[in-house]
């Protein structure tokens, strides 16, 4: 499934995988959170940019999909996403509610409502 294929780009930062399942016109949406607070909206140049940075900032992370509903060309999962901080080993957790449009066998739209567990300071 395409949305397998979106998470495992993510999960190893592999900007060729990405770029093979983002459809050209592709919007990114990553609503308001404890992370993005203003949430953003992402095209492909973008998403791809702050993938880079992604990969600056993280050690690692994994998705881990626990739920995914599908009706149409739109895909709704429901996933919780894990990421170590590459500064100080910190751990994040956020639960993840994701609805993806699916045009062309690619992922054409992508919205994400991130709800990050409490972050520990030690």
């Amino acid at each position: 499934m395409i949305l397998d294929d979106f998470f495992a780009a993510a999960e190893t930062f592999d900007e060729d995988a990405l770029a093979r399942v983002l459809h050209p016109e592709a919007r990114i949406s990553e609503m308001p959170n404890a992370i993005n607070r203003n949430g953003s909206e992402r095209d492909v140049t973008a998403a791809r940019e702050a993938f880079a940075r992604g990969k600056g900032l993280l050690a690692r992370q994994s998705y881990d999909v626990h739920e995914v509903v599908e009706a149409g060309d739109t895909i709704a999962a429901r996933v919780t996403w894990r990421g170590t901080l590459a500064a100080n080993g910190q751990e994040l957790t956020a639960h993840i509610a994701t609805f993806t449009q699916v045009r062309d066998g690619r992922i054409f739209r992508h919205a994400t409502y991130d709800c990050y567990a409490p972050f520990t300071t030690e």
